[in-house]
């Protein structure tokens, strides 16, 4: 399963050659992780969260201001305490950036917690 998002690029998004800035594409993915926990009634901060311990991304092609890019956003394998995602980036269906990175779901104290069961099933279902 995948969840999609879409967005359109803003100016402050691009460089001084006019595309999205590499690091903004982390943006976008974030967006889309937080967009899709909300839905799912899954809380983004609540005293804990979910940092990145390991993210990855390779580069295909530049968008800039007004683009609009597509996310798509795959739970490929909900840990104990972790989630692996898988994303893609496009733009009018052709590849912008592909990628995955690793959320731990931590306490207030920035220690990694079991995700609850019905949290599991959630992101599982995605």
């Amino acid at each position: 399963m995948a969840y999609l998002y879409e967005r359109r690029v803003a100016f402050a998004d691009t460089d001084a050659g006019g595309r999205v800035h590499f690091s903004r594409l982390f943006c976008y993915v974030e967006e889309a992780e937080h967009t899709l926990l909300a839905e799912l009634k899954l809380p983004v901060l609540d005293g804990g969260g979910w940092p990145r311990v390991h993210v990855e991304c390779d580069y295909f092609a530049p968008v800039g201001m007004g683009d609009e890019v597509e996310v798509i956003l795959i739970p490929e394998k909900v840990g104990s305490t972790s989630v692996r995602w898988s994303f893609h980036l496009l733009h009018r269906g052709q590849d912008v950036a592909k990628g995955g990175m690793k959320t731990v779901r931590v306490d207030e104290k920035g220690k990694p917690v079991v995700i609850p069961e019905d949290w599991r099933i959630k992101l599982e279902g995605v």
